[in-house]
């Protein structure tokens, strides 16, 4: 009997002192607490990355200051909205609702002239007087009727991406540069498919889809250099470079 309970001993030491050498997931361990808000962090770094390019705000929503360096981004019901600081984001969340309709307001405001369509996209009817303009994150799409609506919610992302590729179509004859903003290539050059995208409501054309990394690098400097050389074009229309 004594044997055997030294031999069982023995096992349980052998046992504890191999477990540094187990696996690391034979170890069952609860997961750190910060693992926990990994995803609502995520999704709100997602909502900020699709609808930052094309927010129409320059002022803070709640105090009308000018939104600087110290912006603060704030995600509310899957919108984003920018504030000068975060003293702000609780008026924000006392009454989500007025905010959110000043970007809409805005966001109708800066896209609607431009929109690419002149039919809806969920009936195929003109777009006439009494059109309806839905915000979508802060992309506008506008619809024949406010019944429509249900079929947009059934699968926005095949009407977004309608939408996109028709405000591609139509900047493309306008793009005012003909070499990719990173490399400085000629657009199309040796064989290679120019690679259209857009950054908020802006095409942006590279030379090819790696060149996209760098761009989102300094997304704002890029569009800047957009914006010198369509100014550029403007004062001097003969020049088509």
């Amino acid at each position: 009997m004594n044997n055997t309970i030294c031999a069982l001993v023995c096992s349980a030491a052998l046992l504890s002192s191999l477990a540094g050498f187990l696996p690391q997931d034979a170890k069952p361990a609860a997961p750190p607490a910060q693992d926990t808000a990994k995803p609502a962090a995520t999704g709100d770094a997602a909502v900020v990355d699709a609808q930052l390019p094309s927010y129409p705000l320059k002022t803070c929503p709640i105090s009308n200051e000018e939104l600087g360096e110290e912006a603060v981004n704030v995600v509310t019901g899957g919108r984003l909205v920018r504030l000068c600081c975060n003293m702000c984001t609780k008026k924000v969340q006392a009454d989500p609702a007025v905010v959110i309709a000043k970007i809409d307001a805005a966001v109708i405001a800066a896209q609607k002239a431009d929109y690419p369509v002149k039919k809806c996209l969920i009936s195929g009817e003109p777009l006439e007087a009494g059109a309806v303009d839905v915000v979508y994150g802060t992309r506008l799409v506008r619809m024949c009727c406010k019944d429509c609506r249900k079929g947009f919610d059934k699968d926005p992302a095949a009407v977004m991406a309608q939408i996109d590729t028709a405000l591609i179509a139509q900047q493309v004859p306008t793009y005012p540069v003909k070499t990719c903003l990173i490399s400085g290539e000629e657009l199309g050059s040796g064989g290679m498919q120019t690679f259209d995208m857009l950054y908020g409501t802006r095409l942006v054309r590279l030379c090819c889809k790696s060149c996209l990394k760098e761009f989102k690098k300094e997304p704002d400097a890029m569009i800047a250099k957009l914006d010198a050389a369509m100014a550029a074009r403007k004062a001097n229309p003969v020049d088509k470079n």
